[in-house]
């Protein structure tokens, strides 16, 4: 009877250690609302710049080959995908990578692959249909240009 006790109070033992193991983890970090809303597919709706003589005023330089581009961020990364209407890849830069949010500089940074290209966009507004970023094209260094890009879901 004994022995039938014992085995019983190990098996108990071992049973609730193994549930406990089991156990989910309540610390996960929780994803910002910020990331959760990036983390989609966006269609390029408008890109700008300054106008030479009028610096408050934009100019846009959205080709009608871009109007179907999108860039789609997930946990795997981001890429930026060229439509139907194929542009001349010298026109914009179109790459796929990792990406992170900096949420203290309210940015995102891309890290294009294989090139290694690194982009900054500095986020001006982000919600559930709207992304517009800031960023300075520096492909020329000589002829840095401020641009923004309107992203729509």
């Amino acid at each position: 009877m004994k022995k039938n006790i014992v085995k019983f109070l190990l098996a108990a033992i071992v049973s609730s250690a193994l549930f406990m193991a089991c156990k989910k983890d309540d610390n996960a970090t929780p994803v910002p609302e910020k990331i959760k809303k990036l983390m989609n597919t966006w269609k390029i709706r408008n890109i700008t710049t300054p106008k030479i003589n009028q610096p408050d005023t934009d100019s846009t330089i959205l080709k009608a080959c871009m109007s179907d581009d999108i860039i789609l961020f997930n946990n795997a990364g981001f890429d930026f995908m060229d439509g139907t209407n194929k542009c001349d890849s010298s026109i914009f830069h179109y790459a796929k990578g990792s990406w992170t949010y900096q949420l203290t500089t309210d940015s995102i940074q891309l890290n294009a692959t294989p090139s290694g290209k690194y982009v900054s966009w500095k986020v001006i507004t982000l919600n559930d249909s709207l992304l517009l970023v800031k960023y300075t094209d520096s492909l020329n260094p000589a002829n840095k240009i401020s641009k923004k890009i309107l992203f729509k879901r």
